[in-house]
């Protein structure tokens, strides 16, 4: 268990057991690769938070997790992106191809931009983003599609190899086909279409339709929730034209692009800011996370599940003074009181630790338990990690119960900055928004918490929300004029 490193920089956490130099340019290549991408919204800025990256040192390793070249998810601790170094070194360099990484990091800036994106769009979006190419020092280009880019993995939803090579889609499917197609259920060659067609009716409409996309993303950035924005735009959209001229190009092989400027990038911004070598133990968490990022991308419960729990025991035993490992073991505990003993005595073990007062807050907010101490609790969590989410909606939460709405919503406000595509800042909000009469936003704020789950969630949680949004319906009594 040697060998592994953490690099980090303004925006990306890198744990990586690359050769030295190679880490140190996938970190470079990912800050700049954001830095680049984000010149493709007219909307501007530059996205908030930091992700956690994991880059293996060659694709057999990645495969013992996913078949996959790349992931981009979301773990209990943030934005995850996964992905491994290249076999062929190019002038000694084995950093991931630039593709693979513009496609994840662009996965997770249409999150923060586009919250509630479906599948055929956000996927369609970030295979036409990985086209990316710098064209000098102040522009790039989108839109040249390689014949590689234009064929998919056969891959099946449960990540597994289909056949293991990648097929040419054989037909185009109209833009109503790529909306309403089930990727759940579709099969490896009906997908190859779907993300064939997804790319090329995305980078269409950014091309044709420039003012409609610019609408979309201006609604967006505004807050209003995309099912919303997109179908107000979708009216009047004459897709004859579009899908003629996709035919052509898929004839002639010569595509549009589009050609977008960018600030100068800040010669800090792609240097590692601290760079170490991994103790053990961190090891054995980074493989707990690929192991969890495993078990959601298969839909598994079975070994993935059973693997992440022993890679936690192994780092708790070989460092029994950090918290960490012994945080991520309670949150696998089912009960609910347990859970929350258990979180209560981690905080009095590790005052220190802003994880140990994030994780009682976030136990008290989603299992409830005595009202003595909640407040305290989520107001020294906040304190002590004033950009966690968890931590914001939490003492949003109690803030809103001891009636100080105005930091209330200021900090559900936060959490929504930081996390747009988390139902959980959603859920918060409304019901912050109930507690002073605010009724049909609070409501609205449980549809956006449904609206930004992923594709396919559990009927569970949708149950769940459904039964909140008809609940805040029924008993919340609005504000006097």
């Amino acid at each position: 268990m040697t060998g592994w490193r953490e690099l980090r920089a303004v925006h990306f956490v890198l744990r990586t057991d690359l050769p030295e130099d190679s880490a140190r340019t996938t970190l470079e290549k990912l800050e700049t690769l954001r830095w680049w991408l984000q010149a493709a919204w007219s909307t501007g800025g530059d996205s908030p938070g930091t992700t956690a990256a994991i880059v293996l040192d060659e694709p057999t390793e990645l495969s013992t997790f996913t078949a996959s070249p790349g992931i981009a998810t979301n773990s209990r601790e943030g934005p995850l992106l996964v992905t491994a170094g290249q076999v062929a070194e190019l002038l000694g360099d084995r950093s991931p191809a630039i593709e693979i990484l513009a496609h994840e990091v662009a996965h997770e800036l249409i999150q923060h931009r586009m919250p509630g994106a479906p599948r055929w769009f956000h996927e369609g979006l970030a295979g036409y983003l990985e086209t990316i190419v710098a064209v000098d020092d102040h522009r790039v280009r989108f839109g040249n599609f390689r014949a590689d880019q234009l064929s998919v993995p056969a891959v099946d939803q449960a990540g597994r190899l289909s056949g293991g090579t990648s097929v040419l889609p054989r037909r185009l499917l109209s833009l109503d086909e790529t909306e309403s197609r089930r990727w759940e259920t579709a099969t490896a060659e009906e997908l190859a279409d779907l993300y064939f067609s997804a790319r090329l009716w995305v980078g269409m409409l950014r091309i044709a339709e420039p003012a409609r996309v610019r609408a979309l993303e201006a609604a967006l950035a505004a807050g209003r929730s995309w099912r919303l924005a997109w179908a107000d735009l979708r009216k009047g959209l004459d897709v004859t034209p579009l899908q003629e001229a996709m035919w052509r190009s898929m004839q002639t092989g010569v595509w549009p692009a589009e050609v977008r400027s960018f600030p100068p990038l800040p010669g800090a911004k792609t240097r590692p800011t601290t760079e170490r070598l991994l103790a053990p133990w961190e090891i054995h968490l980074t493989l707990a996370d690929l192991w969890e990022m495993s078990a959601r991308v298969r839909g598994s419960e079975g070994s993935a599940s059973s693997q992440v729990r022993s890679e936690l025991e192994t780092a708790a035993a070989a460092a029994p003074d950090q918290p960490v490992p012994q945080l991520r073991l309670a949150e696998l505990e089912r009960d609910r009181d347990v859970r929350r003993t258990r979180a209560e005595a981690l905080v009095q073990r590790f005052p220190a630790s802003a994880e140990a007062r994030v994780f009682l807050a976030r136990v008290l907010r989603d299992d409830g338990g005595p009202v003595e101490g909640r407040r305290e609790a989520a107001l020294a969590a906040v304190t002590a990690a004033p950009d966690d989410v968890d931590a914001l909606t939490a003492y949003a939460i109690e803030e809103s119960r001891a009636g100080n709405s105005v930091g209330a919503l200021k900090s559900v406000a936060r959490a929504e900055v930081l996390e747009p595509w988390n139902p959980a800042v959603f859920v918060a909000s409304a019901l912050v928004l109930a507690s002073i009469g605010l009724c049909a936003d609070a409501v609205d704020a449980v549809q956006r918490a449904l609206d930004v789950l992923p594709d396919n969630p559990p009927q569970a949680d949708v149950q769940t929300l459904v039964r909140e949004r008809e609940r805040i319906a029924r008993t919340c009594t609005p504000a006097s004029r």
